[in-house]
């Protein structure tokens, strides 16, 4: 890991699955702390090589575009408060740049392969996906989106729209005095079009129609 991290720009020391349990159950051979151990290493690595990059000009980064995990979804039983419980552990005491989710599907129908758990495993996948945006960009927490009483994402609406039908008493928002995370949580705003509006009222009212232009 040591010598690789000096040649490569990312590494990946996949997770498989989100819990021990999983684990135990599916990839015995795999215990987690073997899966951990590997990690912890190469971001200590990483914040090690950071600093003497910002010391010295000629020093030679470890993995400069950090490193990335992976979960395999809907084989074991884990619901999405789990999985995205794992997935902020996971960029909050690992510092990953990325947690990747894999959809469990029966491809080959092997007898001996459990089934899928949940809803449409791609469809889910998805949902995770866009909850994971929330949280790496949108300033968003997992307890904000899921909770032990509704531990699974919609099916119909992402995660953001979800998220602000059931908190109608915090809109509708005021574009010209909301701070920027506060115009994140509107649905139809992402980054880009905050970043916008919070230049753009510097210099004057915006009105609906130039709202429109800037989405």
């Amino acid at each position: 890991i040591q010598q690789t991290g000096f040649l490569v720009d990312r590494m990946s020391c996949n997770l498989e699955l989100p819990t021990a349990e999983g684990l135990r159950s599916l990839a015995p051979n795999k215990p987690r702390r073997q899966l951990l151990k590997p990690m912890r290493q190469i971001q200590q690595q990483i914040t090690v090589s950071k600093h003497e990059v910002a010391l010295y000009r000629h020093a030679q980064p470890f993995v400069p575009a950090g490193q990335s995990t992976q979960m395999i979804i809907g084989a074991t039983p884990e619901n999405d408060y789990q999985l995205m419980s794992v997935t902020e552990y996971m960029y909050k005491q690992f510092k990953m740049k990325r947690v990747f989710y894999s959809a469990f599907v029966d491809v080959n129908h092997n007898i001996d392969a459990p089934a899928p758990v949940g809803p449409n495993p791609l469809l889910r996948e998805h949902r995770l996906y866009q909850a994971d945006w929330l949280l790496r960009f949108y300033g968003f927490n997992v307890k904000e989106l899921l909770n032990e009483n509704h531990p699974n994402f919609n099916v119909v609406l992402d995660p953001k729209c979800d998220w602000a039908v059931n908190h109608l008493e915090l809109f509708p928002v005021e574009i010209m005095r909301a701070d920027y995370y506060t115009l994140l949580r509107v649905p139809g705003l992402g980054v880009k079009s905050a970043r916008r509006i919070m230049s753009a009222r510097r210099y004057g009212v915006i009105d609906f129609d130039g709202l429109k232009r800037m989405g």
